[in-house]
């Protein structure tokens, strides 16, 4: 049994190692499913709906509850910042220094917007922003099972119904740097942190002009805040099956299946949003069941079993957060708007770019995988389930549906003062340059879209049937955990319990 238990966890470790890739200065990710876990559905269960039932009603039905939390949530950090890095440096020269001669990940200018330059000479604003996100998850999920041997033999209808409850905490944290402190003062350097955890969390707004600062409108789409919490019922999935093989020692079955979209879509309200389900899609697909007793008889055996659930997910609106091209953490950029004349307002409050750039966009998830491939281990009633789940979900295709108004808004240069008299606002996008605009052609679509996700897991359950009842009751317990290849997937463990009956 070790040597199963290790094979397939070096099976796993290796393909995910192989097929490893981290995607970086992303505004959206949209988790696995909830409701897409055939080893919670199947552990133990399964012994339950291909038990021979031929004088009874032929239904089945189990109550799951069970617990989710994600883990190495660096990885998501460095998804959602950028440079490949979970923890970046927000900096800012004073306003002599050329943009290009800052290398550091963020400029903090473009988004804490001081027209008069940071300090005097060489000195210069620093910190230090950090993401370690976590996604925790629990429910129950109900499954039911239904022989149709009286209407077609080999006939079968099956539904899954979880209702989840999700809670999404980005674990956003911004400190100081000792250098900062040394130049303009620990008071300075503390006032600065707050300016930016009161940014990113969407109660930043400057309503009054002042001496170092213009006008700032609140952020409020794209925030980063603190804990973020959604329950609903994460989709309803119907199948209607039918075995073509059902020996008493081996089956293959085949289903025509849809999911029913019953959770939240993306609202593009907070970058790290939970959602319940698959985002709001109608699935199209089938399912294929199969399994063989490979050794013993009735009372003691060993059957394998593969199960695979393909879903075609379908378009629908969503609306998402749109980077600019060129401009890590564009979203957070500020922009300033021009009067209908073409001319640059006076006092105007700036934008941040992610209110304008948060737009209803048709998302086509397409499609999606989740197979298991185990063996149970079966001795009077007891059932031991062990195996290795394979989850995959292509990239998803957006088309944007919303437009910003064209040639109105522009990023604000870092010494821009929108303070001063009319007269002295010289016309300027990046460091005294001829205004760029910001229109549909300048969002970076790939900044809102989730990659294709791949992820191994294994699984094991244990449980007990009481077969001989009139009305069987069983019994069980599960867990796994999730390796995921590329960072577009949140690797995590679960556990859950099972209790069901059949009659």
């Amino acid at each position: 049994m070790n040597k199963v238990l290790k094979g397939l966890l070096v099976t796993v470790l290796a393909v995910g190692a192989a097929h490893a890739d981290h995607h970086t200065n992303k505004t959206f990710l949209m988790p696995r499913p909830t409701g897409v876990d055939l080893p919670m559905e199947y552990t133990t269960f399964d012994e339950l709906i291909t038990r021979k039932a031929e004088d009874k009603f032929g239904g089945n039905f189990q109550v799951v509850p069970f617990y989710k939390d994600s883990n190495s949530d660096h990885e998501q950090g460095e998804y959602f910042l950028v440079n490949k890095k979970d923890k970046i440096k927000i900096y800012n020269q004073n306003v002599a220094a050329a943009k290009t001669t800052i290398n550091d990940d963020v400029d903090l200018g473009y988004i804490v917007h001081d027209s008069q330059g940071a300090t005097a000479g060489a000195h210069h604003y620093e910190s230090f922003a950090s993401l370690d996100p976590r996604e925790e998850s629990y429910g129950v999920r109900f499954d039911y099972h239904q022989d149709l041997d009286k209407i077609l033999k080999g006939l079968y209808l099956k539904v899954n119904l979880p209702v989840v409850h999700v809670e999404n905490d980005p674990k956003f944290t911004v400190e100081s740097s000792s250098t900062l402190a040394t130049n303009i003062g620990a008071a300075a350097a503390t006032s600065l942190k707050t300016t930016l955890e009161s940014f990113f969390r969407g109660d930043l707004e400057l309503n009054a002009a002042g001496a170092n600062n213009n006008l700032v409108k609140k952020l409020t789409h794209g925030k980063i805040n603190g804990h973020q919490d959604e329950t609903g019922v994460a989709d309803i999935d119907v199948a209607l099956g039918y075995k073509i093989l059902n020996k008493e020692n081996y089956h293959l079955g085949l289903a025509i299946a849809i999911t029913i979209p019953t959770g939240n879509d993306a609202d593009g309200n907070y970058m790290f949003e939970p959602i319940v389900g698959n985002g709001g899609h109608f699935g199209l697909g089938g399912d294929l069941i199969a399994g063989a007793r490979v050794w013993g008889d009735l009372d003691q055996n060993i059957k394998l079993y593969l199960k695979m659930k393909y879903r075609y997910l379908f378009e629908s609106s969503e609306t998402r957060t749109f980077g600019l091209k060129d401009r890590l953490f564009g979203q957070y950029y500020m922009l300033s708007e021009v009067n209908a004349a073409g001319a640059v307002v006076q006092n105007t409050q700036l934008t941040p770019a992610a209110n304008i750039t948060t737009l209803d966009t048709d998302v086509t998830p397409g499609s999606q995988f989740d197979g298991v491939l185990g063996f149970a281990y079966n001795n009077g009633g007891f059932t031991f389930d062990l195996g290795y789940n394979l989850y995959y979900r292509e990239c998803e295709d957006l088309h944007r549906k919303g437009n910003i108004p064209t040639n109105k808004y522009f990023v604000v240069a870092r010494n821009k003062d929108l303070n001063a008299a009319t007269a002295n606002i010289a016309a300027g996008d990046v460091d005294g340059n001829a205004i760029v605009y910001v229109n549909n052609d300048s969002l970076d679509i790939s900044t809102a879209e989730t990659p294709s996700q791949c992820t191994h897991s294994i699984y094991g359950g244990l449980g007990y049937s009481f077969k001989e009842w009139d009305t069987p009751l069983m019994l069980g317990l599960g867990g796994k955990y999730e390796f995921a290849s590329e960072n577009s997937a949140i690797e995590q463990w679960g556990i859950w319990g099972k209790i069901g009956i059949g009659f």
